[in-house]
């Protein structure tokens, strides 16, 4: 079962959104908050581990950015999905960086609203392929100068793991793939946060378009 929590100010969009996420398979809302200070204060008293926030950015009292570095600082278990009408490419881009796990726009689909939720559950991320396509817009121009220290610290496993992320295998699949424990892969992973600075599997994938590191089809 998927526990979500659910924060947006507008009550009939969030009562629509609450419908819609309860009829999708093992998905629960267990807390639902008119802001972030509420949603932060409704999880400190919450006996059920939540798996997934849903965010919208515009909010009174505390805003979705704010309540992402937040839950990013306390519960950095939690993956969090934006929420949101703004889709201009420099306002995507700059929720990545803020570590949020994946994007829905709130034209979005039901259909839409399910895939991300099920990706981000299974790859810890979601980017469609807008998202790509900005992402790439930001990287640095071919023959312009890039920073690679942090590429040359990395060991031929991690970029063996990172590139495995890139394509959307999950953590059994890259342990079969090579033959080592999920426990090995995740400290695989988290030898990658550490080393490129990165703030969840979303920023390893934006870190490895932004170097240039794999000329795959990401």
């Amino acid at each position: 079962m998927i526990n979500l929590a659910f924060a947006d100010d507008q009550l009939l969009f969030r009562k629509a959104m609450i419908s819609l996420l309860s009829s999708f398979s093992n998905v629960r809302v267990c807390i639902e908050a008119d802001n972030g200070k509420e949603l932060l204060d409704a999880m400190a008293a919450c006996n059920e581990p939540i798996h997934i926030t849903l965010l919208d950015i515009t909010m009174p009292v505390m805003n979705g950015i704010d309540t992402l570095r937040q839950l990013r600082k306390h519960h950095p278990e939690i993956k969090n999905i934006v929420l949101t009408v703004h889709e201009e490419d420099k306002f995507i881009y700059k929720l990545i960086e803020e570590g949020a796990n994946a994007y829905i726009a709130k034209s979005a689909t039901p259909g839409e609203v399910e895939k991300v939720i099920k990706a981000v559950t299974e790859n810890d991320y979601y980017f469609n392929e807008k998202h790509m396509s900005v992402i790439r817009s930001f990287r640095p121009a071919k023959g312009q100068k890039n920073d690679l220290q942090n590429v040359e610290n990395l060991t031929k496993r991690e970029m063996e793991i990172l590139l495995c992320i890139c394509q959307e295998l999950t953590s059994p699949e890259m342990a079969e793939k090579f033959f080592i424990s999920e426990s090995t892969v995740n400290g695989h992973r988290n030898n990658l946060l550490a080393k490129t600075g990165a703030r969840n599997t979303a920023g390893l994938v934006l870190f490895a378009i932004r170097k240039g590191l794999f000329d795959v089809d990401l």
